[in-house]
C-alpha cells in the first residue's frame, strides 16, 4: 500500500511539475509576442571606442522562453524534459502558428520540409539550458540555490551560457541545416548573432527573475514538494 501511494504521489507531482512548466512556456511566448511582435525589429545602436557612426543590431526577439525553460530545470530537474519537449511544440503552434509536421503537405501539394528547421529549433530550446546546467556543473558552479533563496551571480552566468549555446545552435540552423534541407534563410549573418545575443540575454535574465519574484514563491506556497532545487 506505501509503494502504492508513493507511485500515486510521484506520478501527481509529476504532473505539476509539467503543468507549471507547459504554463511558464505558454506564458514567455504569449508575452515576448505581445511585447515583439513577430515580424517586427528592435534596434539596439552601439558606439563604440574610436568609431565615428554607430553599430546597429537588429534584436530578432526578445527571447523569453530562455528564461522559463532555464527555471524548469532549476526547480524540477531532468524531470522537467518532456513537458519543455512538448510544451514548447504546443505553444509554438498556438502562437506562431508554426508547422512541426515534415511529412505533412502545403497547399501546392509539396512537403513542408521546413518543418525540420521547426523541430531544430525546438530541440535547441530543449535541450540549450540543460546543456549549460550540466557545463556548469563541471565548473562546480551549479548551486542555483541558497535556502529558498536564488544565488543570482550563478543564475546569470547560467542565462549567459544559455544564450551562447542557443545563438550559436540556431546560426547553425539558419545557415546550415536550412541549406541542406532546400530552405532558404532570411538572416543578415554579419549582425545575426549579436543580435541574437542581445535578445536571449535581455528575454532569458529578465523573465527568470520574474518567475523567481513572482511564479516561485507561488508554487512554494501551493505545491512545495514539486520542486527539487538543483
Amino acid at each position: 500500500m506505501a509503494s502504492h501511494n508513493a507511485v500515486a504521489w510521484n506520478s501527481n507531482e509529476f504532473l505539476i511539475q509539467s503543468a507549471i512548466t507547459i504554463a511558464m512556456i505558454f506564458v514567455a511566448l504569449m508575452l515576448g509576442s505581445a511585447i515583439q511582435p513577430w515580424g517586427t525589429k528592435v534596434s539596439l545602436s552601439i558606439l563604440e571606442v574610436g568609431a565615428i557612426t554607430p553599430t546597429i543590431y537588429t534584436v530578432s526577439g526578445v527571447w523569453l522562453v530562455l528564461g522559463a525553460v532555464s527555471m524548469s530545470y532549476l526547480l524540477f530537474g531532468w524531470r522537467a524534459l518532456p513537458a519543455v519537449f512538448v510544451g514548447f511544440h504546443l505553444a509554438a503552434m498556438y502562437v506562431y502558428g508554426w508547422s512541426l509536421n515534415p511529412f505533412s503537405l502545403d497547399v501546392d501539394g509539396q512537403l513542408k520540409t521546413y518543418a525540420w528547421a521547426n523541430q531544430a529549433h525546438a530541440l535547441v530550446t530543449t535541450l540549450g539550458p540543460l546543456a549549460a546546467i550540466l557545463t556548469m556543473r563541471v565548473f562546480r558552479l551549479s548551486h542555483f540555490f541558497e535556502g529558498e533563496k536564488l544565488i543570482f551571480q550563478h543564475v546569470i552566468f547560467l542565462m549567459i551560457l544559455a544564450a551562447f549555446y542557443n545563438t550559436f545552435s540556431k546560426f547553425f540552423i539558419e545557415t546550415t541545416l536550412k541549406g541542406w534541407i532546400d530552405v532558404p534563410a532570411y538572416i543578415d549573418e554579419e549582425t545575426y548573432i549579436a543580435s541574437m545575443l542581445i535578445g536571449d540575454l535581455t528575454g532569458g535574465i529578465g523573465f527568470i527573475f520574474v518567475l523567481a519574484l513572482v511564479v516561485v514563491p507561488i508554487i512554494r506556497m501551493v505545491a512545495p514538494k514539486s520542486i527539487v532545487e538543483n
